[in-house]
């Protein structure tokens, strides 16, 4: 477990990454059905983040590719599809970026404590969730898949892991799906790695979780590989606290304006994971 710390982005060329078009409606974004004046009034979480000149963004980059992790070749950098989002998003707003790294497992909590201003780390719109934390309009979809290691036989879906042992990160959708299959054996892990190294290991017999995760811990490693078709799309969305529904909203145009724009299409095809599924949320 890493200790938690801080990295500051500078603020990069806004007008790269997100149209002038998106400064001039954020100016005037307050929250969805509510009067300006009420929004104001008890809502002042965009205001508050515009005074500070910094964005906090929390996420965990332990066994973080693809999404943010440490620059192999600039330690105490920040690469990543996630990171390049975050710092759009931030130059949207017209402040710095500032990463805030904790454990997955902990970010909800963590953004409920006040830690951060947002958190986005591959997190799914669950119902429980939802319940206690506000999302923005979805920016990636995902779906789930099986990792074995190498020449195993037999486990190629849900159907073929009755009395296996199977690694998931507890809090995922992944999780919820194994929970639902009879005869499963679930060894939950509170960081990504530790479930693939799990599988190296012989100590579970199979690893489920999201495709991004899966194309870089299980196609990458030459011990393991991923079979079967992947199945159980979701969806990823930032988290926000209840309370801070402008942020929200602002971020919402800033994420519409990058799909609009193709910047977000731009960035799946760096990292390699722009797919079909992306039509459902606008990314063509």
């Amino acid at each position: 477990m890493k200790r938690a710390m801080f990295r500051s982005f500078p603020f990069a060329l806004a007008a790269l990454l997100v149209p002038l078009a998106t400064l001039s409606i954020l100016a005037g974004c307050r929250t969805r059905g509510e009067p300006a004046s009420r929004a104001d009034k008890h809502d002042d979480s965009l205001a508050r983040v515009q005074r500070a000149g910094v964005l906090l963004w929390g996420a965990d980059v332990v066994g973080g590719v693809p999404y943010v992790y440490e620059d192999p070749h600039r330690p105490d950098t920040y690469i990543g599809f996630e990171m390049t989002i975050a710092q759009a998003i931030a130059d949207g707003l017209g402040v710095q970026l500032k990463l805030v790294i904790k454990a997955w497992d902990t970010l909800i909590p963590e953004l409920q404590r006040g830690s951060f201003d947002l958190a986005m780390n591959g997190i799914e719109d669950t119902e429980d969730r939802d319940k206690i934390v506000l999302f923005s309009e979805p920016y990636f979809v995902y779906a789930q898949q099986l990792t074995v290691r190498k020449n195993t036989s037999g486990i190629a879906s849900l159907d073929d892991l009755r009395d296996k042992r199977v690694a998931t990160l507890s809090g995922t959708a992944a999780e919820d799906i194994l929970r639902q299959t009879a005869g499963v054996q679930i060894v939950t892990n509170p960081e990504i790695i530790y479930s693939y190294r799990d599988l190296e290991e012989g100590k579970v017999e199979a690893v489920l979780l999201d495709t991004p995760i899966a194309a870089a811990y299980g196609a990458a490693n030459p011990k393991l590989q991923n079979v079967g078709q992947s199945f159980g799309e979701g969806r990823y969305v930032i988290a926000f606290r209840k309370e801070d529904k402008s942020l929200r909203d602002a971020i919402d145009r800033v994420l519409q304006s990058l799909k609009q724009n193709g910047e977000l299409k731009r960035i799946y095809e760096r990292w390699g994971i722009m797919d079909q599924h992306q039509a459902q949320i606008g990314i063509l």
